[in-house]
């Protein structure tokens, strides 16, 4: 199939085309699919991505690594990924089955394992007298420096707003946008507001705001 390109962007903004990049596994099905990675490139260990039909997958500079991560878009669809995600092993993000839709990553997030994002249910509910779907994907939007925990599903037609936790087992199917705030449950409500979260814990005696 013609016209499927993987290129990698400078610091500069100069563009080059790549044929392949080193743990990543990409499986263009179909033509005009399109990948970007800017420099410094996020570092991929078992990641595969499978495109399929003028669909575009944007990675932005980033010093994590991604491992162990399998991302589908197609049909015309959009992902973008901010810098420095920093997943886990086993996280799905799916863009897929349906056309039009965008999945919107910010910066600074973190993925625990087994965490799935899906901009659409890739299989159609309809009303059997109006025939109308009852299902249409959606795009999903997740802010800065957002924490999805262990197991946590992130379903279409969401919002996470900066500076969020999703709680362990959550699944979220409705907006949460109030920033600063603990999400949890089955569909995720907001439980616990006016936080924050790093990656590492403090030495005893320590303010998080000294070892940021």
């Amino acid at each position: 199939m013609k016209n499927n390109r993987i290129y990698k962007i400078d610091k500069n903004g100069r563009k080059r085309r790549v044929f392949w990049v080193y743990g990543l596994k990409v499986n263009f099905k179909g033509k005009n699919n399109t990948i970007i990675i800017h420099e410094p490139c996020v570092r991929f260990r078992k990641t595969t991505i499978d495109c399929q039909n003028g669909s575009t997958v944007i990675f932005k500079s980033s010093h994590t690594k991604l491992k162990q991560m399998t991302i589908t878009v197609s049909d015309g669809n959009y992902l973008e990924i901010g810098h420095n995600l920093l997943p886990n092993t086993n996280c799905k993000i799916r863009v897929y089955r349906e056309s039009g839709l965008k999945v919107k990553i910010g910066d600074n997030c973190m993925m625990g394992p087994n965490v799935e994002i899906a901009a659409s249910d890739a299989h159609c509910i309809y009303d059997m007298e109006t025939k109308k779907v009852l299902n249409k994907g959606k795009d999903i939007t997740i802010g800065n420096h957002v924490w999805m925990t262990t197991n946590v599903a992130v379903l279409k037609g969401v919002t996470i707003a900066d500076n969020c936790i999703i709680a362990t087992n959550s699944v979220v199917t409705k907006d949460c946008l109030k920033e600063n705030c603990i999400y949890a449950g089955t569909p995720a409500k907001l439980i616990k507001e006016n936080i924050n979260w790093y990656y590492h814990f403090p030495k005893d005696g320590e303010y998080v705001e000294n070892v940021q």
